[in-house]
């Protein structure tokens, strides 16, 4: 773990960080203000004005009748799947690609830290990103929820949803991390750290957009990740984030061995 890299790349991305973190705590406060226990029939009356399949592709099933299933609903239908996947594919393409493609590798590699280290404190400074984004946004609205409707959160399952959040967003951020250690161009880097992202959250749209093509969610990462059935007890979230844990630790070390072995163009 090199402590100078990773201080680098808190300056580099710390703009980012903050710009898509105060956005999102934003979206949050807006969202619990918004609550309130005796109208939320009416909002749902709302949504049956929209087209069903719109309203579905969006995650917006219906509001919920409890605060957190409120707050689920809205941040975790489809939110979620904006500002900290942002967040995720920038600051994984910048460690490694983005270096790479500018020719700064050379600088980093010309120092006294071996590749699997500075692939190793990349890596650490991509997941630490995600974390410290979750831990904000999540101390932020336990802190807002219990200032305006005190003793109505359910604390401890809200935290294990944004723990499942997390890692769903530490699998994603694997891949981003290992198409940046692949690739020699940040176009690349991007193209898969970008497509394969969105692929996942626009077959997750199409798919509850209707019966027709509900399949196609079964090809979506996105689909392991169900607010409702953690919400619920069920054992699905549970696999679900061991196996968001399995596939960030092999994308991972893959892209950390890969980049130790592979020819750079420095």
């Amino acid at each position: 773990m090199s402590w100078s890299l990773f201080k680098v790349n808190i300056k580099t991305n710390k703009f980012i960080w903050i710009i898509l973190t105060c956005v999102y705590c934003f979206y949050f406060a807006s969202i619990i203000l918004m609550f309130d226990p005796e109208k939320t029939e009416a909002l749902n009356e709302v949504l049956d004005m929209f087209p069903e399949s719109m309203i579905k592709a969006m995650g917006f099933d219906e509001f919920g009748t409890t605060l957190l299933t409120f707050i689920s609903s809205y941040m975790y239908g489809f939110l979620i799947f904006l500002f900290p996947m942002v967040l995720s594919i920038v600051i994984n393409h910048r460690i490694i690609a983005s270096h790479v493609d500018k020719g700064s590798m050379a600088y980093l590699l010309s120092t006294p830290n071996s590749r699997v280290k500075i692939a190793f404190t990349q890596a650490v400074s991509g997941l630490a990103s995600i974390t410290l984004f979750f831990i904000v946004t999540t101390s932020f609205a336990i802190v807002v929820s219990e200032v305006m409707f005190p003793g109505l959160l359910e604390t401890g399952k809200f935290i294990m949803l944004n723990i499942y959040a997390l890692l769903m967003y530490y699998a994603i951020g694997g891949i981003g991390f290992f198409a940046s250690c692949i690739a020699n161009e940040s176009k690349l880097s991007l193209s898969i750290g970008v497509g394969v992202p969105v692929t996942f959250l626009v077959l997750q749209m199409l798919g509850n957009a209707g019966e027709k093509f509900s399949w196609l969610k079964n090809l979506s990462l996105y689909t392991l990740f169900n607010p409702n059935k953690l919400i619920e007890g069920s054992s699905f979230s549970y696999i679900a984030m061991f196996i968001f844990t399995v596939i960030a630790v092999i994308l991972y070390t893959g892209g950390i061995l890969t980049f130790n072995k592979r020819d750079l163009p420095i």
